[in-house]
């Protein structure tokens, strides 16, 4: 097909479904697809007399993009859940020629800790054995299928011919009202193929004759990094984003002392960095500090009546104060949910929505209904207090998908789950000020564009490759290095476009961890090339000298990448991909093979961007090589890392 033209959506997609929620049940029903006297073209419209959809194309570089609105032409309210678009023609119209047995296609995940990666169509995508896994990691409104060729992603997504190198896009456009679905099927032994887009509004309510606009669709095509940077970029330039001057660093108590922090160990840490200088932007207050979650504004005995002292030694030691909180959640164990069961979220028949279960907090939590005014005024409160009365200028928030359980009654009918959970966002940016950094996780993307500075790119990390537990839960958003390094490689482009990617901490103890020296390594090197946030998470009273050169040459790469664009070259070729390259001069290889072994990376890819690469640096040994075609590294370790500097024909770094 010609990438300049994609034609009108008609031609795709000539018919159309809307789902709508009647009482406790969910119905189907057609849409057709209307042609009047005036079309032009590049129209859209289709109806039955319940909507109507109409709409417009336009043509841009690389394909098409077009503008939608939803009018419920009825009598009577609706309530809106799904609206789809099946491709009949599947990849056909979109990737003209090619055989679905060598596509590979691109899956972003729903939130911050949901699986991204490429997958083949032979290739399974696992959906957790436990449903409260897949409460915490996916979403349970299109959930992973289990089954090889049946593939979804969330926002967007890329389906590469990987013969032929060329590529499809489709993509969600501001302002992310809806959460957008994109479903490929391909399980008739590789003979055909099935495509279908999906708009989900939870369950919004749209009054008769009210209209609603849906959010964009945009189709490109071309080679994978352009399309996708292009997609990136658009987003970027539609909301005037632009991203801070330098990047940010900072230390965190999360992955060295979990919840069991008090004052007197962030005393002793807050002491060492100011002795070494170091120069951080935050220093951030992880979970501990409360008496629950939930209950923000009561603390654990050690810390009562402390934490306005704790962010003025903070400020005093020349770092801004930061605190963790997981807004949109409360405890079953909470004063909160025990007083006030109205804030939970309930389902149709009035029995409380659970958002999760976790070891730590003892048991199960539950997500507040952000729609209700008390539960605005709660949060509201809760953040003032931080920011106003204790005197901390940055917030972690977490856990963010309890604001938009699937299946939740909201006390506000007219928003959708993006809605709900942007609505909440907003509150809490009202009540922080313009100059408190907001860092989105367990965030559901899309919902978090324009709300956040900063967002949690993939799974918790650890000072662990990946937990035992993962395989037996079949998950591939389970906590660990290995999880984490992998979503936050793939997401890559939406650093610096959307906000700063936040790669999670980076552990540089070289004891006290059960990382082996190469997979410790691999994720410095891997968080430094991202260029994304830096922050350490370590005791620095206790850290080795080399474990402070490792800070500083961490230091020294990233502040170089995060004025580069980092590309993911094998990412539709593996699921974690080993050539991880910034435009500012720098690459990674990496052996994620479950045993050493001599290496052989093909080139071909990091060429097309480095054409007059003339030799590689090793950052660790000094170590010069000049490659051809191929890069040959004799032995690298399991899950290790070699990093390097680019050096150019032109003399340039």
């Amino acid at each position: 097909m010609d990438a300049r033209r994609y034609g009108p959506l008609s031609a795709f997609f000539p018919r159309a479904r809307i789902e709508l929620k009647r009482g406790i049940e969910r119905r189907s029903y057609h849409l057709e697809t209307i042609r009047g006297p005036d079309d032009d073209g590049d129209s859209v419209h289709y109806g039955n007399g319940i909507v109507e959809v109409k709409g417009r194309r336009e043509e841009i570089d690389g394909g098409s993009r077009y503008t939608l609105r939803l009018t419920n032409v009825s009598r009577s309210s609706i309530r809106l859940t799904r609206l789809r678009f099946p491709a009949e023609g599947g990849l056909g119209p979109f990737l003209e020629g090619c055989d679905p047995r060598r596509i590979s296609f691109l899956r972003n995940g729903y939130q911050s800790w949901s699986t991204a990666r490429s997958y083949r169509v032979t290739e399974k995508p696992l959906r957790p054995r436990l449903g409260l896994v897949s409460l915490v990691t996916s979403n349970m409104a299109n959930l992973p299928s289990n089954t090889p060729g049946l593939l979804s992603s969330e926002m967007y997504s890329i389906v590469q011919d990987l013969e032929a190198g060329q590529s499809w896009l489709v993509g969600q456009l501001p302002p992310f009202d809806q959460f957008f679905y994109v479903i490929l099927n391909v399980t008739d032994r590789g003979r055909g193929s099935y495509v279908e887009l999906i708009y989900d509004f939870g369950r919004q309510m749209l009054e008769a004759g009210e209209g609603i606009e849906l959010d964009g669709m945009v189709f490109l095509s071309g080679a994978r990094p352009e399309v996708e940077q292009a997609y990136f970029n658009g987003i970027r330039d539609q909301l005037g984003y632009a991203p801070p001057a330098r990047n940010l660093r900072g230390w965190c108590s999360w992955y060295q002392y979990y919840d069991r922090i008090t004052p007197e160990i962030l005393y002793r840490n807050l002491a060492a960095l100011k002795d070494r200088g170091l120069g951080f932007d935050f220093f951030q207050i992880d979970d501990g500090y409360q008496a629950a979650v939930g209950d923000w504004l009561v603390q654990k005995p050690a810390f009562e009546r402390r934490m306005r002292e704790l962010a003025d030694a903070i400020r005093a030691a020349g770092m801004r104060p930061g605190l963790w909180l997981a807004p949109f959640s409360a405890s079953g164990r909470s004063e909160l949910a025990r007083l006030h069961p109205e804030y939970m979220i309930k389902d149709e028949y009035g029995k409380r929505l659970r958002a999760g279960f976790n070891p730590i907090w003892k048991g199960f939590y539950y997500g507040l209904d952000v729609t209700h005014p008390r539960v605005a005024e709660y949060v509201g409160e809760v953040v003032r207090t931080m920011v106003e009365d204790w005197g901390f200028e940055y917030l972690k928030c977490d856990f963010l998908f309890s604001a938009c359980l699937r299946g939740g009654a909201y006390h506000e009918l007219g928003l959708s789950r993006s809605m709900v959970l942007k609505e909440g966002m907003r509150r809490i940016r009202e009540a922080a000020g313009p100059s408190t950094v907001i860092i989105g996780c367990g965030m559901p993307l899309s919902a978090g564009i324009g709300l956040v500075d900063a967002m949690r790119v993939g799974p918790d990390t650890g000072d662990f490759w990946i937990k035992p537990s993962g395989k037996l839960l079949r998950t591939g958003a389970m906590v660990g290095a290995r999880n984490s390094m992998r979503n936050f490689m793939v997401r890559s482009p939406m650093h610096k476009r959307l906000w700063l990617n936040d790669p999670d901490c980076v552990m540089i103890r070289d004891s006290g961890t059960k990382l082996k020296p190469a997979e410790r390594e691999a994720q410095m090197d891997a968080i430094a090339v991202s260029g994304g946030i830096l922050m350490y998470s370590d005791d620095f009273s206790t850290l080795s000298e080399a474990a402070f050169g490792d800070l500083a040459r961490i230091d020294r790469v990233s502040k170089d990448c995060y004025d580069g664009r980092v590309i993911a070259i094998d990412v539709m070729e593996k699921e974690l991909p080993e050539i991880y390259y910034n435009t500012a001069g720098y690459v990674a290889f990496f052996n994620f093979r479950p045993f050493a072994e001599r290496r052989s990376f093909d080139l071909t890819g990091l060429r097309r961007y480095e054409p007059a690469l003339k030799a590689l640096v090793d950052q660790r040994t000094g170590e010069r090589l000049a490659p051809g075609s191929l890069l040959d590294l004799p032995r690298m370790p399991r899950h290790g890392s070699r990093l390097f500097r680019i050096e150019r024909d032109s003399g340039g770094a």
